[in-house]
């Protein structure tokens, strides 16, 4: 198994998707090694791969022109809410080790859309710049391997360009998402402070903090504040606190539940934690 993740690292980069290595059976990063990292450089990848021979495959989708969306079912299940018509899921296809599926689609050379979802359906998550997912062969967390659906595999055919309705909805959400300003060490140190000191009075369990985005930070909690106690998700890391390089805080979960339930809520996930806080205080 090493010696194929290797070779699908080294594949990739030469085909020009911009790949680094993630913690072996985990979507972690390593220290030090985040998604702007990311290279089509063969050289460096071949030596992270020398290095850590078991590493899972990072791709950095809007920095290799691509997006994806992140589906938590499989796509002819999911319904897509109609946005989606059938013709728009004859794309590159990632099976994730989880059961859901990741749609690629090239990105248009004149717009850079991030990770806001904007008005898309529950349980669907995007990855531009900034975002990354796990692609084959790497194994996910539970054991099981990810793979690219036959015949919609990037050595079988090419991404779609992104479909009409998917282009509106992200044009929207790009319209009214935040922007960070410039770099701001003090900002950032301060704000790493007040995670830290709200992190150890609830005594959460996290990893971190790890840099993010250069000159930010970035941690992974164990367990999930926004969890749902009717529907609760597995407690799979898939939380985080980020300190932006302008030190503007940001949190969320991975999970459309939680998303859903802070839609509800209406606010952000740092917003929540700072109510929760002020209960227990």
């Amino acid at each position: 198994m090493s010696a194929s993740l290797s070779r699908a690292a080294v594949w990739y980069a030469h085909h020009g998707w911009h790949v680094f290595p993630l913690r072996p059976r985990t979507k972690e990063p390593f220290a030090g090694i985040g998604v702007y990292n990311a290279t089509t450089d063969t050289d460096q990848v071949m030596d992270w791969w020398r290095r850590w021979p078991a590493a899972n495959i990072g791709l950095h989708c809007g920095g290799s022109g691509l997006l994806a969306l992140d589906l938590d079912s499989y796509k002819e299940t999911f319904g897509g809410d109609g946005f989606l018509a059938r013709s728009d899921e004859e794309t590159v296809t990632n099976l994730t080790g989880s059961g859901g599926t990741h749609l690629v689609y090239s990105m248009p050379a004149d717009r850079k859309f991030t990770n806001a979802t904007g008005n898309l359906p529950p349980g669907i998550d995007v990855r531009g710049f900034g975002g990354y997912i796990v692609v084959p062969p790497s194994i996910h967390p539970n054991g099981k391997q990810y793979q690219w659906e036959g015949g919609y595999g990037p050595h079988e055919i090419a991404p779609l360009p992104l479909p009409l309705a998917l282009l509106r909805i992200l044009e929207e959400a790009r319209a009214t998402q935040r922007v960070a300003g410039p770099p701001d060490s003090r900002a950032v140190a301060l704000s790493v402070q007040l995670v830290e000191s709200i992190i150890e009075m609830m005594e959460w369990a996290a990893d971190g903090p790890r840099e993010y985005d250069q000159s930010g930070r970035r941690w992974i909690l164990r367990s999930c504040p926004f969890n749902p106690q009717e529907n609760p998700h597995d407690q799979d890391r898939s939380t985080f606190i980020v300190v932006a390089r302008d030190g503007h805080i940001s949190a969320g979960c991975h999970h459309a539940r939680c998303r859903e339930r802070l839609r509800t809520e209406k606010c952000g996930g740092w917003k929540f934690i700072v109510r929760l806080v002020a209960t227990i205080a």
